[in-house]
C-alpha cells in the first residue's frame, strides 16, 4: 500500500518537470525555487515568490462580499491557519486556461488525500474590483510589483484551495489562484520585461502553508518586572497569552502568564484596564470584537482561577487601532497582537 507521500510523488509525474536539470527553469526569477515537496506545472516559470518560517493564511470558504450601505466587507466564511507558508507566482506555458490550470493542482493532490475546501471563479468570488485578493491576500496589495499585476488583471480570475496532511500529520493547505493577464502595461515593469509576460497568458499564484506551532516563544516576564514597568510607563505589554487563529478561548500554554500578572496585579490592590490588541488581518468591526473577547477571557480566568476580584480588572478590546509595529508581516503581526495592563 502507498502512503501518501508516495501517492502523491506518483500523481505529479503527469503533471511537473522533475528538475533534474538546473537549466529546465532557467528562466525562474533568481532566489526562487520551488516547493520541495510540491512541483509546478510542466513549461512554467516562477516569476515571484516568498517563503516564510511563520506566517497567516486566509483561507475563504464563500464568496467575498462588499456592503455598499455601510461601506465595509460583509462577513463571510473563512479560516485561518498558521505556519510555514511558501507563495509562488508562475507564468503558465502557451495558452492555459484557469480552469485548466486549476483542474490540475486539484487532479493531481487528489490521490495523496487532498479535499477540496472552496472553489470558485470570477463573479462567484467577489463583486468586482480585485476584492477577492484585497482580503485573501491582503499583502499582495501592499508588494511592489504584485500591487498592480493583480490592479489591472482581475476580470478573469479562478480559486481553489485543498487541506491535506503532512508526514509528521500536521494539515498542509494549498490554494491555488489562476488570472489571465489582460493588461501589460502598467505598474508592474520588472515582471514584464524579466519575464516576457504577454497580453493573454495566464499566471497562477501557489500557496502551500505548513501548519506547525511558532519554533520559540517569548520569554514569559515576571511578576517583578510588570510591577517595575507598570510604575515607569503606565502600561504593560504581555506576550505570553495564548490564543488559536481568530478564537477567543485562552490556551494552555497561557497559564505561566497568567499566573505572574495575577501576582502584579494582586500585589498591588490597584484597578486595572486588560486591553486586548489583534493585527490589521481581517476587517475592523471583527477585530474590535475578537479584542474584547480575547480581554474578556483574560479577565475571567483571573477573577476566576486566581482569585483577583473582578470589580479590579475591566476588559477592554481595542482591536487594531493601536500597533506597536507595522503589520506587513508576520514579524510585526506577531508583536501587535498582544494584551495590556494599564494602570487606572
Amino acid at each position: 500500500m502507498k502512503t501518501p507521500a508516495a501517492a502523491f510523488f506518483c500523481a505529479l509525474v503527469s503533471l511537473v518537470l522533475t528538475a533534474t536539470s538546473p537549466m529546465l527553469h532557467a528562466a525562474d526569477e533568481p532566489g526562487t525555487k520551488d516547493h520541495p515537496d510540491f512541483k509546478r506545472i510542466e513549461g512554467s516559470e516562477i516569476i515571484w515568490g516568498k517563503v516564510a518560517k511563520f506566517d497567516e493564511f486566509i483561507i475563504p470558504l464563500e464568496k467575498v462580499q462588499f456592503d455598499y450601505d455601510k461601506t465595509t466587507f460583509k462577513e463571510t466564511k473563512k479560516d485561518k491557519a498558521e505556519g510555514a507558508h511558501t507563495t509562488l507566482y508562475y507564468k503558465l506555458p502557451g495558452e492555459t486556461a484557469t480552469l485548466e490550470a486549476v483542474r490540475q493542482y486539484q487532479e493531481e493532490l487528489k490521490p495523496a488525500g487532498y479535499a477540496t475546501l472552496f472553489t470558485a471563479a470570477n463573479d462567484e468570488l467577489d463583486d468586482g474590483y480585485g476584492r477577492f485578493v484585497e482580503r485573501t491576500f491582503p499583502t499582495a496589495k501592499k508588494t511592489d510589483q504584485l500591487q498592480y499585476l493583480h490592479e489591472f488583471n482581475k476580470e478573469e480570475q479562478r480559486y481553489a484551495v485543498m487541506k491535506g496532511k503532512g508526514k509528521a500529520g500536521n494539515d498542509i493547505y494549498v490554494s491555488v489562484y489562476a488570472f489571465v493577464l489582460n493588461d501589460v502595461s502598467t505598474g508592474f515593469d520588472k515582471l514584464v520585461e524579466g519575464h516576457k509576460l504577454q497580453k493573454g497568458e495566464t499566471v497562477v499564484r501557489v500557496d502551500i502553508l505548513e501548519t506547525k506551532p511558532m519554533d520559540t516563544r517569548m520569554a514569559v516576564v515576571k511578576a517583578e518586572e510588570i510591577t517595575s514597568t507598570i510604575a515607569a510607563t503606565g502600561r504593560i505589554a504581555i506576550y505570553g497569552v495564548y490564543f488559536d487563529t481568530d478564537k477567543a478561548e485562552l490556551k494552555d500554554d497561557s497559564a505561566e502568564a497568567l499566573a505572574e500578572m495575577a501576582k502584579a496585579i494582586k500585589g498591588d490592590g490597584g484597578r486595572y484596564l486588560i486591553v486586548g490588541h489583534t493585527d490589521n488581518q481581517g476587517d475592523y468591526a471583527h477585530n474590535q470584537t475578537l479584542s474584547q473577547k480575547r480581554a474578556q477571557a483574560v479577565t475571567a480566568a483571573l477573577s476566576k482561577q486566581y482569585g483577583i476580584p473582578a470589580a479590579s480588572i475591566i476588559a477592554v478590546g481595542v482591536g487594531m487601532a493601536a500597533p506597536v509595529a507595522p503589520n506587513a508581516d508576520e514579524t510585526g503581526r506577531s508583536k501587535n497582537r498582544r494584551v495590556e495592563i494599564v494602570k487606572m
